[in-house]
């Protein structure tokens, strides 16, 4: 998990976006990897810490891993309530963290000016993304990509065990369910109907 969710997400904000404290932060998609999207967030003393899922389950975790609002979009209308929670700006930064076209463009809506949307998630070869490039000009956005959350894996990675080992860190929590390797199909399943955050294969 260190070395693939928790470094992606993670990384993502702490090492792509270096967000700052105090800045919000909406995270769309809060499986495994927009879960450490979320606690990089909190680390970082963002606030507000805005989960988007489709799933109350995930947005449940969301809140466990460290989401201050969570808002499910097939519910309530995304825009209108991200507008709300930010005093009408919108985002300082966005974490795309499923690889969905329609997430990324959702995304780039919902940041304030001079805002940050950060591509975490891969939408699949070929995908395109409608945008208005003078309101990216106009409102000074930015829009990075963030590949395996920008990781120095030497440094970094050790610096997550500490973590962890000091309770700063939630990794146990992750895990939905453990497999033996025969079983290593339903684990698949689990995760297409959407039942798991992480499931984990023993040997």
């Amino acid at each position: 998990m260190l070395a693939c969710g928790v470094i992606t997400g993670l990384g993502a904000v702490t090492n792509t976006a270096k967000v700052e404290a105090g800045s919000s932060v909406i995270v769309i998609d809060t499986g495994g990897v927009g879960l450490n999207s979320v606690q990089g967030a909190l680390r970082s003393g963002a606030n507000p810490i805005v989960a988007v899922d489709v799933s109350d389950a995930k947005l449940e975790a969301a809140t466990a891993f460290g989401a201050t609002q969570t808002i499910n979009s097939l519910k309530q209308d995304l825009w209108q309530g991200v507008r709300d929670i930010t005093d009408g700006y919108g985002a300082d930064y966005v974490f795309i963290t499923v690889g969905s076209r329609e997430a990324i463009e959702q995304g780039i809506g919902l940041m304030r000016r001079a805002g940050t949307v950060v591509i975490v998630g891969m939408p699949p070869t070929g995908a395109r993304v409608v945008f208005e490039p003078s309101d990216i000009a106009e409102d000074g956005l930015r829009i990075l990509g963030s590949k395996m959350g920008s990781t120095q894996l030497q440094s970094d990675v050790p610096k997550l065990v500490d973590l962890y080992v000091n309770g700063e860190l939630k990794l146990d929590e992750l895990i939905t369910t453990r497999y033996a390797l025969n079983d290593i199909n339903e684990a698949i399943s689990s995760v297409h109907r959407t039942e798991a955050l992480r499931n984990v294969i023993v040997f």
